[in-house]
């Protein structure tokens, strides 16, 4: 990125990214340090400031490393209701958590606006007798809107390279859905090492299986309700999602329509909670068109 720009996106990796908006520091997920065998970016002792930590979900490639980037610069965490009990148990403060789950509108305040509204300088919300004091809303710099997503499904193949061109017909199960992975990930991926025998694991996954199984990682086998996030700022907009899943009623009706979208292109289509028949690059092509067609539209890979 040019550094001589006010506003930028950093990549880190699968889902990660840092925003430099309107003043504000915005991660977008926070899986910063990942397996040993992954490229490191960025590690998080080395960021000195963050202002907000949006959680796409809960699980092992998103979630982790939030509580120490909150705890390390006191930025806020929003996510759903999963996330914020694992971040709680996590000795987050309750002052940093935000809950959601789709629907809500967030004003997004600098840290200074926090720091006059503790002291009470500065005008507040009216809000319910022995609450926190919130800053009011004409003290914001930008704007959120959380919206319901998809997590992808579980594809029964699982290929080195992802082909977004491959088409999938009609499903054979009537009643796949985001419950395969969460059912996967309890009983199988997260414990492969009690399921296969040592000699038929690679460095890969056990890289993965010290990384699970490190108490420093809090993340869930549960995704807890897969989120997207649309941020607003001067009369402009950047939509993130993380995965290749999402409602066509949201997508069609959202508004402001994103300059720029941030979308999830690996694995299985979810759409409407229901397989996708198609490819994903045919999906891709839709949330396009649903979208109006954003300026510029990054897409999101495979973990690297």
């Amino acid at each position: 990125m040019d550094s001589a720009l006010e506003d930028t996106i950093e990549f880190f990796g699968t889902t990660t990214f840092r925003l430099k908006l309107k003043g504000l520091t915005l991660f977008l997920d926070s899986w910063l340090e990942r397996l040993t065998m992954h490229k490191k970016y960025l590690a998080i002792d080395e960021v000195t400031e963050a202002d907000y930590i949006f959680i796409s979900h809960a699980h092992f490639d998103h979630l982790p490393g939030a509580d120490r980037l909150a705890l390390r610069t006191g930025a806020r965490i929003v996510g759903n209701p999963e996330t914020i009990r694992i971040m709680r148990d996590a000795e987050v403060s309750e002052e940093q958590l935000i809950p959601v789950a789709g629907g809500e509108r967030l004003p997004l305040f600098p840290k200074d606006v926090w720091i006059q509204t503790s002291e009470g300088t500065c005008p507040l919300q009216p809000s319910f007798p022995g609450a926190p004091p919130q800053p009011h809303h004409s003290m914001a710099t930008m704007a959120v809107d959380i919206w319901p997503s998809l997590h992808r499904l579980a594809a029964a193949d699982h290929p080195d390279v992802m082909d977004t061109g491959m088409v999938r017909g009609p499903s054979e199960n009537p009643y796949r859905s985001t419950l395969d992975i969460t059912f996967g990930m309890k009983h199988f991926l997260l414990r492969i090492d009690e399921v296969l025998p040592p000699q038929a694991m690679d460095d890969g996954l056990k890289s993965f299986m010290e990384f699970v199984r490190d108490p420093k990682n809090k993340f869930s086998h549960c995704d807890g309700g897969q989120l997207m996030y649309n941020l607003r700022f001067d009369n402009k907009a950047v939509l993130w999602s993380a995965y290749l899943g999402a409602y066509e009623g949201i997508m069609r009706t959202m508004k402001p329509k994103p300059d720029i979208a941030i979308l999830g292109a690996a694995g299985e289509v979810n759409y409407d909670g229901r397989p996708f028949e198609g490819s994903a690059a045919q999906f891709l092509r839709m949330e396009c068109e649903w979208l109006s067609y954003p300026d510029r539209i990054p897409y999101q890979a495979l973990p690297n």
